[in-house]
């Protein structure tokens, strides 16, 4: 249901420009002598009153209002000129100023507050004219699982009603239909066996309408629902639609069996409450899932991403186990250790492990510091993307940064563990960038996916690479063009035919990017 927003104003454009940028509301508009006969309905919760009226201004006549309606909420809207009216706007008890010409996300976001704070409120005054069940509220949010939630809210229902059976239905996203997710006296078989159709039956045209459903047997035969009433020693019984957020999470059935009891609107009202409590306690619970659940995605991605990027990822729910792929222009870097079989056979595996463990940990901070993604470790190499799968504004630029960077930083690693074992003179390292059109996405099979990037450029980048000595830099020419000048000097080195490339690459390389020592 829409939240009424009443405009007090005398001019047409602005109601008509008002109600176009909060078209998500009903907006009604009024003269200020209507505006006490629209406020006696409760079912306006904001008004938005213009400063200047014939009669009187915005604020004396919002003071007006408010001496019937106390709890009001208003925005004075403001044409800019003349004196500033924001202090006497808040000591009249306006909860803001809205300048003309108006601002429609500042609009939107304030109305939108307001509508949020005025609902909770209407809940809360509610919640205390049921003051025993609204204590139940702390119990129910204690919860940390589903199972426990719906436990506390068949036992509330229980003892507030009698009933002989209860069952609480919610939709199951997977099978598309509601399961009875908890109950009370019914036989597990039948527990087990219920499926509805949302407009199914009754739970399942509560499901589908959101509206709850009252069966007593003196009235039953007048009911719609009469033909679906297959159990006629059911004396009573009530359907009540769980819903939070504008969202319907299930349905909450109650039955009495050769009973005088009858349900009714208290009934509803009762089952309202305890429904409210228990629909928002399960989307805590949810919630606290799903949140957990993102932080452990996003811990996996950041191994791979820097934080940024995953994040990025995670925000436009970039779903990387359902994804099928898709061409992308992108910069690949490659680098890789010489001398590394010499590595492995002088020295010992506890050495070996903790140079490498610092060699990658080079990489990856040098990487996720320019926003790049770590697509796979390979024994004593290293494949880096740029520009997907979060869009970069200049991927090469950012590339290249990073591979000097690292050249850098890899010949302070280099002299670092020297001082611990000469043979570590002996090692260099190979960089290489390359840029074109690839296939980004998941390779694999059912049961083992790689999320990773095919193409030309990969193995140009790779046997680019297997040139470089001291530490340089390789860039190709598709490379060093969208660079510019901003990276200083790229020396010309010519065309390089590469083992495994049928035509020469065009490669340049970057003046002073050597290791030191």
């Amino acid at each position: 249901m829409v939240s009424p927003v009443l405009l007090i104003s005398e001019n047409r454009d602005l109601g008509q420009q008002i109600k176009s940028i909060l078209s998500q509301y009903s907006v009604d508009c009024c003269r200020a002598e209507e505006a006490a006969e629209k406020c006696s309905d409760h079912s306006v919760r904001v008004v938005l009153v213009s400063e200047y009226l014939s009669d009187m201004s915005g604020i004396a006549l919002f003071d007006s209002l408010k001496t019937t309606r106390p709890g009001l909420v208003g925005f004075l809207i403001a044409d800019g000129h003349g004196e500033n009216p924001c202090m006497a706007a808040m000591e009249s008890g306006f909860s803001g100023l809205l300048n003309t010409p108006l601002d429609p996300a500042k609009l939107q976001a304030s109305v939108s507050r307001a509508m949020e704070s005025t609902i909770l409120r209407e809940e809360n005054t509610r919640l205390r004219a049921l003051l025993p069940l609204f204590g139940l509220g702390e119990k129910f949010l204690s919860a940390i699982t589903e199972e426990e939630v719906l436990s506390f809210l068949l036992d509330a229902v229980a003892e507030q009603t009698a009933a002989d059976s209860l069952s609480v239905m919610l939709f199951d996203k997977e099978e598309g239909c509601l399961r009875i997710a908890a109950s009370r006296g019914i036989e597990e078989e039948i527990v087990r066996k219920i499926r509805i159709q949302p407009g199914d039956k009754i739970a399942g045209w509560v499901f589908a309408e959101r509206k709850p459903v009252i069966m007593n047997r003196e009235t039953q035969k007048e009911s719609p629902f009469a033909a679906l009433l297959k159990r006629p020693e059911i004396s009573s019984a009530v359907s009540f639609p769980m819903t939070v957020r504008e969202q319907i999470l299930g349905v909450l059935n109650v039955s009495h069996r050769e009973s005088k009891i009858q349900f009714s609107d208290s009934s509803i009202e009762m089952l309202g409450i305890l429904c409210t409590q228990a629909s928002l306690a399960l989307d805590n619970v949810r919630s606290i899932a799903s949140m957990e659940q993102k932080t452990r995605l996003q811990t996996v991605l950041e191994q791979y991403v820097a934080p940024e990027v995953a994040e990025l990822m995670l925000a436009r729910d970039a779903g990387l186990a359902a994804d099928h792929g898709e061409i992308k222009q992108v910069t690949v870097m490659f680098a890789d250790i010489r001398n590394f079989t010499g590595m492995v056979q002088q020295l010992s595996h506890v050495v070996l492990h903790e140079f490498l463990n610092d060699f990658f940990q080079v990489f990856t901070e040098t990487i996720f510091q320019h926003r790049g993604m770590v697509d796979k470790f390979m024994g004593d190499a290293v494949l880096a993307l740029f520009g997907a799968p979060v869009p970069l504004d200049n991927a090469n630029l950012s590339a290249a940064r990073t591979a000097l960077a690292i050249g850098q930083r890899f010949g302070e690693l280099k002299e670092r563990w020297k001082s611990k074992d000469i043979f570590f003179q002996s090692i260099d390292l190979g960089i290489a960038l390359t840029c074109g059109e690839l296939f980004l996405g998941n390779v694999g099979s059912s049961r083992r996916l790689d999320y990773t990037v095919i193409g030309t450029e990969v193995n140009v980048a790779q046997r680019l690479a297997a040139q470089s000595t001291q530490c340089q830099v390789y860039i190709t020419k598709t490379v060093r063009d969208d660079l510019g000048t901003e990276l200083g000097e790229w020396i010309d080195i010519g065309k390089l035919r590469l083992r495994g490339v049928n035509d020469p690459v065009h490669a340049f390389t970057g003046k002073g990017a050597v290791c030191r020592g």
